[in-house]
């Protein structure tokens, strides 16, 4: 079986690789998409994104890495994907992440698998990682190790010494 994982990943975080580790011990073939819509700005290009992405699933003999900028059931389509895999940070995710399930299997036929997160990523977000990086604050508990100096270099902005709370 294929699985299609998408998402902006700007920038992957440690929920994200978790994710990902888990759904591509479930499926033979992972592919994790690059999104990207139009109309929306981004921290990081997508072939930064692509780029931090294949670094951190290096590991993963399963996983590919590509970037679109149309509807992800399309997509899935082009990929040959059985289904596509959401990760669920809590229950706020769960109303919008069945909303678009819903949607995918009206005008693409294809089914969602949601994966919820450990409970130590629940509060992690891309947003929220980009705005600690851009203050220099520590991001080291929410991002792998392989990517923190790139996003730290997208701000250009060198971590702060360690906090003390």
């Amino acid at each position: 079986m294929i699985a299609v994982y998408a998402g902006s990943f700007s920038p992957p975080t440690l929920g994200h690789l978790d994710v990902i580790r888990r759904a591509s011990a479930m499926f033979d073939e992972l592919v994790v998409a690059v999104l990207s819509q139009r109309a929306k700005q981004y921290a990081f290009p997508p072939e930064v994104r692509m780029q931090m992405l294949e670094e951190i699933t290096r590991e993963f003999r399963n996983v590919r890495v590509v970037a679109d900028t149309g509807l992800l059931v399309d997509l899935a389509h082009r990929e040959g994907a059985d289904v596509i895999v959401r990760g669920l940070r809590n229950s706020s995710d769960l109303l919008f992440e069945m909303q678009m399930a819903e949607a995918n299997r009206r005008i693409g036929s294809i089914e969602t698998v949601f994966i919820s997160c450990l409970p130590e990523y629940s509060m992690i977000s891309s947003t929220i990682v980009r705005d600690c990086a851009s203050h220099g604050a520590p991001i080291d508990s929410m991002v792998p190790e392989e990517i923190i100096g790139k996003i730290y270099a997208a701000y250009g902005v060198a971590p702060c010494a360690e906090r003390k709370g």
